[in-house]
């Protein structure tokens, strides 16, 4: 059932303000942790889907009378053209004092809305707070404390990936500082390209890409090179323009992160060269490439063991969904002579030094996660 505060809202079905109800779900996917709302119209109703930890889920439903007033609102509140609707929209909206990203898109039974909520001012978690396991957070700092290269993180959308990055130049931040000893106020001049920008960091350049007025990553790379930077983050490699800018930035004496679409750490190789990078150039830039998922984690207050495993109960503490928080679990590629010989030549490609499944099967084995969530999270 609908809450009745909502309901509230709603009233009269024909000439209700949209904008309070808006807030009011915003808040709502907030108060839940959710870090998207989804608008789905379906037969029975107008569902309400929240994405939790990565798990989609029905909260309630809706009339389906209701949703034309409350999607006009919508479009027009994020400025988008109300009166289409065979074509998908993208927009952003300030709504319960949230930065939502809105997309719509036509589906089977109407269109589709989906709400991204930002957090700008979430504070950024310390690298040995993001999951990883001693060994693993060792080799990923030795890949990544270097004066020059490209180190590039892969993985599905929602996996972690910038997060990861923004903690790595963080840590490189300090151990800079730590490094220079007492030479007073020392820093690295960190500069960001992202799309949008979601956690700020307040010691980073951050800048938001805008294409529509010809701000991309490629545009935006050549202007970040005349402000003097130590460490780049383009946000991500999306085209064969941004590649070679980014590679050439890296080959320039910068150290450079980004993140690609690939499936699994060596999968980065093949995508690069499709977007026409040459194999001398790789084997020259890469340093290395974190491929990584997001494992959710058994809660602690209801997980119990069967035979040789730990599985999910549910409780009031987790909501009833057996786990809380969810952890990285990271496959790292380290770049090697043997490896950039085998760019160079287009030979078979060394292993990774971490394989993803092999490390979290290792995590179900200690009691962190389950077999079933690697299975739903990690590719067999």
């Amino acid at each position: 059932m609908p809450p009745p505060e909502l309901l509230a809202l709603l009233e009269p079905a024909d000439s209700f303000d949209a904008r309070p109800a808006l807030e009011w779900l915003v808040e709502f996917a907030a108060e839940h942790e959710a870090s998207d709302l989804h608008l789905r119209p379906a037969p029975g109703g107008l569902e309400i889907l929240l994405r939790r930890e990565g798990v989609l889920s029905c909260a309630f439903e809706l009339p389906i009378a209701l949703y034309s007033r409350l999607l006009v609102g919508l479009k027009n509140g994020a400025k988008l053209a109300s009166y289409k609707n065979a074509t998908p929209q993208d927009g952003k909206w300030a709504l319960s004092q949230h930065e939502v990203r809105v997309a719509v898109a036509p589906a089977q039974f109407g269109e589709v809305a989906v709400l991204r909520l930002l957090q700008p001012d979430r504070q950024l978690r310390a690298l040995d707070e993001l999951g990883f396991w001693p060994d693993e957070l060792q080799a990923l700092q030795a890949m990544v404390d270097q004066p020059q290269g490209l180190v590039l993180a892969t993985g599905p959308a929602g996996s972690g990936k910038s997060t990861t990055l923004l903690a790595v130049m963080r840590w490189l931040q300090q151990r800079h500082q730590q490094r220079l000893g007492p030479t007073p106020g020392a820093r690295l001049n960190v500069v960001t390209l992202e799309d949008p920008v979601e956690v700020v960091v307040s010691d980073f350049n951050q800048t938001a890409i805008q294409s529509g007025v010809g701000m991309t990553f490629a545009t935006g790379l050549r202007s970040i090179l005349r402000q003097d930077p130590d460490l780049i983050l383009v946000g991500e490699i999306r085209d064969p323009e941004t590649a070679s800018a980014v590679v050439q930035t890296s080959l320039s004496g910068h150290l450079v992160f980004s993140t690609l679409h690939a499936r699994d750490s060596l999968g980065v190789i093949p995508r690069l060269l499709e977007m026409g990078c040459q194999p001398y150039q790789l084997a020259a830039s890469l340093s290395g490439v974190v491929y990584q998922r997001l494992l959710r984690q058994l809660c602690p207050q209801c997980k119990r063991q069967k035979g040789e495993e730990w599985i999910p109960l549910g409780c009031p503490h987790c909501r009833q969904s057996g786990f809380r928080g969810r952890a990285a679990v990271a496959e790292l590629l380290t770049v090697d002579d043997e490896f950039r010989q085998a760019v160079l030549t287009r030979g078979p490609l060394p292993p990774p030094q971490f394989e993803l499944r092999q490390r979290a099967l290792l995590r179900v084995q200690q009691g962190a996660t389950s077999r079933t969530e690697v299975a739903r999270v990690i590719p067999g």
